[in-house]
């Protein structure tokens, strides 16, 4: 695996790079996206999830924040885009994949009306692109009260439909779960599950580890989905180490500088800073350049001094890790096998065929010697 090679290969940025403004370089590096295992992994299962989803009505994908899900999402869009090429000569109104983000309630409820129409937005739906060019003051007159969630909903339906997209994504779609009621949980699920059954359409929920709240509220939820996990790097692991310092030399050979910084001697600095998430890592790399940039201009250089400045504090860093890591040990769950096969009878059948074998065994018969058997109340042996 060339993963396992700690010194990369690749030759870095394009030196004509430093000929542009510091802004293009910038733009350059914020684009830059890296192939590293654990996202060609999840991109992969997404991919295969998607093409064969084998009744899954849901998919859920789930990671810590920072770990890069919406790099996840990007390149997989655009491999279903390249694979739809041929339909699209034939359906122009389809749409090969689409997706919205949930947004956080201000108050109370996940509001469905909201992303009613976001979702609508993303799929291109002629009533909504109207909508987009009368000014705001009618959009909300003409949006209330005769458009209900109903309405809203029917249209989705239809829209979906007739887009026919291979799967509908939901980005931060952990904030589904933000309602007054715990019994509302299983209603938001539900409506996704619904929405999906209905129009044939697969669903991706992407988002943190909350998500966990709603995989698994009913027997039927769980039939009908599936689950990715998206992990960070951990450096108890050998290998995830050895895969972190060469995305740490990836990263180094394209900042846009005029000297390559060592960032691989203090690889472990990043890991701390980033607590293993290449997606954390990609957006303090990107702050750090930019502010070398605004104080010492194009012939900018990036020293240790420069990271730490830029750094999350290990106040937020020990925010994120926990939050990471209890992530991890909800995801593992707390059914046991044992328990598991005990409350399917399973463990009682196996004691009692254990018992039978030991303890039912019949005894060898002896030669010339009659087995024990009853005999007739008052029947004298012959003695004969």
């Amino acid at each position: 695996m060339l993963w396992r090679i700690l010194v990369s290969t690749d030759d870095g940025f394009p030196r004509k790079l430093l000929k542009q403004s510091m802004k293009e370089r910038i733009a350059y590096f914020d684009n830059y996206t890296m192939a590293h295992p654990n996202l060609l992994k999840a991109a992969n299962e997404l991919m295969e999830t998607i093409e064969e989803p084998a009744g899954a009505s849901i998919v859920f994908v789930l990671g810590p924040t920072g770990v890069g899900k919406s790099t996840l999402l990007r390149r997989v869009s655009q491999k279903i885009i390249e694979a739809y090429q041929p339909k699209l000569k034939e359906d122009k109104g389809c749409i090969p994949i689409a997706g919205t983000e949930a947004a956080a309630p201000e108050i109370g409820n996940f509001d469905w009306k909201d992303f009613y129409i976001r979702s609508l937005e993303a799929l291109k739906d002629p009533f909504i692109e109207k909508r987009k060019h009368t000014p705001f003051i009618h959009q909300v007159n003409r949006i209330n009260p005769r458009e209900t969630k109903l309405k809203l909903r029917l249209l989705l339906e239809e829209t979906l439909r007739q887009r026919k997209p291979a799967a509908f994504y939901v980005d931060e779609a952990q904030n589904l779960g933000k309602v007054i009621s715990g019994r509302k949980l299983q209603e938001q699920t539900d409506c996704i599950k619904s929405l999906s059954n209905l129009t044939g359409v697969q669903f991706v929920l992407v988002g943190t580890y909350e998500l966990l709240l709603l995989r698994n509220l009913s027997a039927q939820l769980c039939r009908r989905s599936s689950e990715i996990h998206f992990p960070r790097y951990q450096a108890e692991a050998d290998e995830d180490k050895q895969v972190f310092r060469n995305v740490v030399h990836t990263f180094q050979k394209h900042l846009p500088l005029e000297e390559e910084p060592e960032l691989l001697d203090i690889w472990d600095f990043c890991y701390e800073r980033s607590i293993g998430c290449v997606g954390i890592l990609k957006d303090w790399l990107v702050r750090t350049l930019a502010g070398v940039f605004k104080k010492q201009g194009r012939k900018a250089k990036l020293t240790h001094q420069d990271l730490e400045h830029h750094a999350w504090s290990l106040d937020q860093c020990a925010v994120m890790l926990r939050e990471a890591r209890e992530g991890e040990e909800k995801l593992k769950g707390s059914t046991t096998e044992t328990d598991f096969r005990r409350a399917l009878g399973l463990e009682i059948q196996a004691k009692q065929k254990k018992v039978k074998a030991e303890t039912g065994k019949k005894a060898k018969k002896q030669v010339g010697k009659p087995l024990p058997q009853r005999r007739a109340v008052g029947e004298v042996e012959d003695a004969g």
